[in-house]
């Protein structure tokens, strides 16, 4: 029997040593759990990561007692996944990714195909076609 990787239901972290950084919500735009995000402003501000964004935090976590779909607010406290370990992103819309691809960031945090230099945030250990609202399972090398 084939063996491979099986998404988390209601995670970000599927695996690893990762370590926790703590921010605050500037802006609630497109700020989902499995988004890159960025400081905004203020060191202490946080805002989803642009396309090629090379300034990559890392990635929102699940709020506690929270859902994976469910967007954080401005002022709330949100926990970001970064260090060794591997995260559950959500994938840009036309974006074909296979297995080994380096990806970065995407318009809105999401994650695309490696296009810009030194922008890479890992890459791809699940494959995904242009479809919309896919997820994939990616190893942080940031």
């Amino acid at each position: 029997m084939p063996q491979g990787l099986v998404q988390p239901t209601n995670a970000i972290l599927y695996a690893g040593n990762p370590k926790y950084l703590e921010y605050e919500v500037l802006t609630n735009t497109s700020m989902y759990p499995g988004r890159l995000v960025i400081t905004d402003t203020n060191e202490w501000d946080i805002k989803v990561a642009g396309a090629g964004a090379l300034n990559v935090l890392g990635v929102l976590d699940v709020e506690p007692n929270e859902l994976r779909e469910t967007q954080y607010g401005v002022g709330d406290q949100a926990r970001v996944i970064t260090g060794d370990c591997v995260v559950l992103l959500k994938k840009a819309s036309g974006s074909t990714i296979t297995v080994g691809l380096d990806v970065e960031a995407a318009a809105a945090g999401m994650v695309r195909e490696y296009q810009t230099a030194q922008a890479a945030v890992g890459y791809a250990l699940q494959a995904a076609d242009g479809d919309d609202d896919e997820w994939i399972l990616v190893k942080w090398t940031k």
